[in-house]
Order: structure tokens, then C-alpha cells, then sequence
């Protein structure tokens, strides 16, 4: 190929972007395929939604009754725990578990 040719192509090339003319497109195009869009996207539902307002209070006030039984059950029962303790002695007494070190290895 020679420079002249190669100059011709280029100038056809050129005439051809001058013969493009500009595309009219309605002003309400965007809106309309936006509008479309949103038709089509499909709503996530949360995993959640079954956990309602009403049944995460429920749910709260269980854990407190929960905690606040333990509290009281915590404090009541250590006038219990000087027998359990002793228990705890005498079975390790009966069972030969006690060991005269005071190793926690042993």
C-alpha cells in the first residue's frame, strides 16, 4: 500500500462520520426504563422477618427472668454449698481420690 491510498481510505472514513446524524430520543426515555428496572428487581425479604417487634421484647423479657432466677439461685443456694462441699469430701474419702499433694498435676 502507498501513502495515497491509505490517505483515501482515511478520507472516506471521515465522510462517513459526516453522514451520521444525531439520534433523537424521547425526553421521558430514562424515566421510563428506570421505571422498568425497578418492575423487575426482585424484593429481598430479611431472613429475620419472622422475628417481630413483638416476639424480640418476649424474647427479652425471658433472658431477664432467666438471669434474674439465676441471681437468686445463686445467692440462696450458698448456704448449701458448706454441705455439698463436704459431700464432695467424703466421696473423694470413700473413693481413695485424695492425694496428700497439693499438686493440681496429680
Amino acid at each position: 500500500m502507498n501513502k495515497k491510498d491509505t490517505h483515501k481510505k482515511v478520507e472516506e472514513t471521515f465522510k462517513v462520520l459526516d453522514t451520521i446524524d444525531k439520534v433523537e430520543v424521547n425526553h421521558f426515555f430514562k424515566h421510563k426504563v428506570l421505571q422498568k428496572i425497578q418492575a423487575e428487581k426482585v424484593e429481598k425479604k430479611p431472613v429475620f422477618s419472622w422475628f417481630t417487634p413483638q416476639l424480640q421484647l418476649a424474647t427479652l423479657g425471658i433472658v431477664l427472668l432467666l438471669n434474674i432466677g439465676t441471681i437468686f439461685y445463686a445467692f440462696n443456694s450458698s448456704s448449701q454449698r458448706d454441705s455439698s462441699t463436704s459431700d464432695i469430701k467424703t466421696f473423694a474419702q470413700e473413693y481413695s481420690l485424695q492425694t496428700d499433694s497439693s499438686s493440681i498435676l496429680n
